[in-house]
């Protein structure tokens, strides 16, 4: 790997970081009321708390088969 790409990576990188601390120090606290933090109530919310990818994709998967028909990939057609 090229030594300039690979400053320049570090460079951005570092840069893209201390954006991001600059932004977090000069935002304000939120105290937000009680009754948003209530715990999860369904399954559903308390597996989105505890594992969001694995439900992202078990939904992405239902809604894929529930319209398989749509889907060329399905048909073996791309």
């Amino acid at each position: 790997m090229d030594l300039n790409l690979l400053g320049v990576a570090l460079l951005l990188t570092l840069s893209g970081l201390y954006f991001l601390e600059s932004e977090r120090a000069r935002a304000p606290l939120q105290d937000l009321p009680v009754r948003m933090l209530k715990p999860a109530r369904t399954a559903l919310e308390r597996a989105w708390h505890t594992e969001p990818l694995q439900v992202f994709m078990r939904q992405l998967l239902a809604a894929r088969q529930k319209r398989s028909d749509l889907w060329l990939m399905d048909k073996g057609r791309f």
